[in-house]
């Protein structure tokens, strides 16, 4: 157990040294002390969510056992959501149809209504 929370310490210090390594795309400053929201992690490689600490820019980096990259985020989304739609399934065509199908029936705040009591039904369950 103590080998496995030095592993995870050394791992965290790697990616905290990448951090203060990388800059921001936009401003130039270090990424030390960036907003990160860990997005995958795998062995041999962190991706990540970074806002940077002086300006706010946002950008996705990618640090592994060789370096880090990043590449800059245009995009409403946040850490968190990013986080949250990675590995999720692609929408089908069926799928499109399915709501273009729908949408004659109804309009789409009538469907986001419907869905909304489902979910608190389902809540109070």
């Amino acid at each position: 157990m103590a080998a496995t929370k030095i592993a995870i310490m050394l791992e965290k210090k790697f990616i905290l040294e990448n951090l203060e390594k990388a800059t921001c795309y936009k401003c130039g400053t270090s990424l030390e002390g960036a907003k990160l929201v860990t997005i995958t992690e795998a062995p041999i490689a962190v991706v990540a969510h970074a806002v940077c600490p002086i300006c706010k820019a946002e950008s996705m980096i990618t640090i592994t056992p060789t370096g880090s990259g990043i590449v800059p985020v245009q995009s409403d989304l946040t850490g968190q959501e990013f986080k949250k739609f990675v590995g999720t399934n692609a929408v089908s065509y069926d799928d499109l149809l399915d709501l273009h199908a729908a949408l004659k029936k109804q309009s789409i705040w009538n469907l986001l209504v419907q869905k909304e009591k489902k979910q608190v039904k389902k809540l109070r369950k």
